[in-house]
């Protein structure tokens, strides 16, 4: 039945053409998407190495629909349908679900901001991306800034002001963000996101708070995970630099983690020890240097604990590294090649108390729809 319907889809789409380009005007029906895939070596320490298909490499593979009706009076219905997949295998992305990277209608007026009810990204981390120079898969800025990286709440209001002399507002409430749908409000997990990106020419700058407030925290935790993030990246043309910190605290606002202690309740809140109090402080620095018909990534992150494990031993710091190159073959296909370097972390656990390292070199083609 999938198969049919996006058949039809794609077939609209080409009988229909006038209807595609129409919503670039903010109007109409527009299909797009991502296929990326890849080839990748990934070696732990301790478990060994593995080869094959790699699924995103640069970004995530995805397809989506976007639709917008003018209402007059500087007022536009829109919406968004979005759903990640695996090339390699054709299968759905994360949980499954046909639209699990977005299922959004809203109200949009220039003067009055926009307005987006359904599932979708958090405020954080529509800003905080902004931020990454090297998005390559598993280590990239959501490997220790986990505000920024790629999840979706469920049940989620979103509300984007109007861009003021370069200043735009973002406030976001999600009344059950992993789709529990208890009666009750207070019996599911709610998450609260608020963000400022001020962006001119080269200059881009943001802030961003996110709480998660959890309807049943594991024992021990402080109940209520949130995470801070500031930053800026500036474009010399020549050069482009991209800075950032995190403070992460009791636990992963965005529920997207591991859970090595086993706390249970289908949550990614991270280590026992983090969720009962922990802090986190994370730093990235990028850079961009195009070269030719593409453009060389490099990016550094590290996130610093502050706990002890259950044995005693001090939590050490996380270090990712990585170093790639993009060439862009047309407008809307690019190869990409890169290697990658983390310490003290494995693609299952940002910390890793057995002192795993991680190494990945991989390359792929990207192609835009």
């Amino acid at each position: 039945m999938r198969i049919a319907f996006c058949a039809a889809l794609m077939a609209g789409s080409l009988v229909h053409p006038p209807v595609a380009r129409a919503a670039e005007d903010g109007a109409g029906l527009r299909l797009y998407g991502v296929a990326d895939g890849g080839l990748a070596v990934t070696k732990v320490s301790g478990q060994g190495s593995r080869s094959g298909m790699l699924d995103g490499g640069l970004t995530d593979s995805l397809w989506g629909l976007q639709g917008a009706e003018d209402l007059g009076r500087g007022w536009r219905a829109r919406f968004q349908l979005e759903s990640g997949f695996d090339p390699s295998t054709g299968n759905a992305a994360d949980d499954g679900s046909l639209f699990n990277y977005g299922a959004w209608v809203g109200l949009a007026h220039a003067r009055y901001g926009d307005l987006r009810l359904g599932r979708q990204y958090t405020v954080g981390q529509t800003y905080g991306n902004t931020l990454e120079i090297a998005s390559w898969k598993d280590l990239g800025m959501g490997a220790t800034f986990k505000a920024s990286d790629n999840y979706q709440f469920s049940n989620m209001v979103n509300y984007y002001s109007p861009v003021w002399r370069g200043f735009q507002a973002g406030a976001g409430y999600s009344f059950d963000a992993d789709a529990q749908d208890r009666f009750r409000t207070n019996q599911n997990n709610r998450a609260l996101s608020l963000g400022l990106k001020y962006e001119d020419g080269p200059l881009l700058a943001v802030a961003t708070w996110d709480q998660m407030r959890l309807a049943e925290p594991p024992a021990g935790s402080k109940g209520r995970p949130q995470a801070v993030q500031v930053g800026m990246s500036y474009d010399f043309e020549v050069i482009k630099l991209s800075l950032a910190w995190s403070r992460q605290r009791n636990g992963y606002a965005g529920l997207d983690g591991a859970d090595p202690d086993g706390l249970g309740l289908g949550l990614g809140l991270g280590p026992a020890a983090f969720v009962q109090g922990g802090t986190v402080h994370a730093w990235l620095a990028g850079i961009s240097v195009p070269v030719g018909a593409g453009s060389i990534l490099a990016q550094w992150s590290l996130a610093r604990p502050d706990w002890h494990w259950a044995n005693g031993m001090t939590a050490r710091n996380a270090q990712v590294a990585t170093l790639g190159y993009t060439y862009d073959l047309s407008p809307r296909t690019t190869l990409y090649a890169f290697a990658g370097y983390a310490s003290n972390y494995t693609l299952d656990n940002q910390f890793d108390p057995a002192h795993s390292h991680t190494t990945r070199v991989g390359t792929g083609v990207s192609h835009h729809f």
